[in-house]
């Protein structure tokens, strides 16, 4: 069994980062398919094989699943009527053949989408973001001018969805833990991620939080101050 699974850190005391399993069996797309994910922000638990893909649906409660259905030890169709049947997490099924009938045959064992191999990273992204907003299911959490959905994976200013990726929402979660306080950027990389820091990674991130913040008209919360760090305010009068 092949675990990718990022340490414990305050950012998931701030946001419920979407678990995903990857159940795959080719090392390369493993690999691959692991950093995209946990680029973007998602903890992520691998197996190479069905039956241990099973036992980590019932261990690791995930959010998605991703399943190949070309696996060495169970066939496709025991393996989605078998997950179906231990969670309600959508299924979404990486398959290389476009066939109806093979399609309409795993939607009615219980899977929820496809992705075709070789895969578009951005459509398989898409996909995946689209399944865990509709599965959502809990309170909204309100900061200021923030409403803050953790099974949604969605954070609002103003009632207006920012969209953003779950490594955003992440860095957005962490600075709203206190609000309108500067945060070290090391420290800042470190929470959001534990195993692999990356400065130009952050800045990144920063910027494209900073624009989607601007483009709802909040572009004055998010504040930098050079060899000082960062913050978020939850409105105008949380500057500290």
């Amino acid at each position: 069994m092949t675990m990718h699974t990022p340490r414990t850190s305050p950012a998931d005391h701030a946001i419920h980062r979407p678990h995903l399993l990857l159940i795959e069996d080719d090392r390369d797309v493993r690999r691959i398919l692991c950093d995209e994910l946990q680029l973007e922000g998602f903890h992520v638990y691998a197996t190479a094989t069905g039956e241990d893909g099973l036992i980590a649906a019932t261990q690791q409660t995930p959010d998605l699943i991703l399943l190949d259905l070309g696996l060495p030890d169970l066939p496709g169709d025991e393996m989605t009527r078998r997950l179906r049947n231990l969670t309600d997490a959508p299924i979404v099924v990486l398959t290389a053949t476009d066939a109806l009938q093979e399609r309409v045959h795993q939607l009615a064992l219980g899977a929820n989408d496809f992705v075709m191999k070789p895969y578009d990273p951005r459509e398989l992204l898409a996909r995946v973001h689209a399944h865990l907003r509709r599965h959502g299911r809990s309170a909204p959490l309100h900061i200021g001018r923030f409403t803050l959905d953790r099974q949604l994976h969605r954070l609002s200013v103003d009632g207006r969805d920012l969209g953003l990726s779950p490594t955003e929402l992440a860095i957005a979660s962490v600075l709203l833990e206190a609000p309108g306080q500067l945060m070290n950027r090391e420290h800042l990389e470190r929470v959001v991620w534990p195993d692999q820091p990356c400065r130009n990674a952050l800045n990144v991130h920063v910027s494209h939080l900073r624009a989607k913040l601007a483009a709802a008209g909040a572009g004055e919360l998010l504040i930098s101050v050079r060899r000082s760090g960062l913050a978020l305010l939850a409105d105008s009068t949380t500057a500290r």
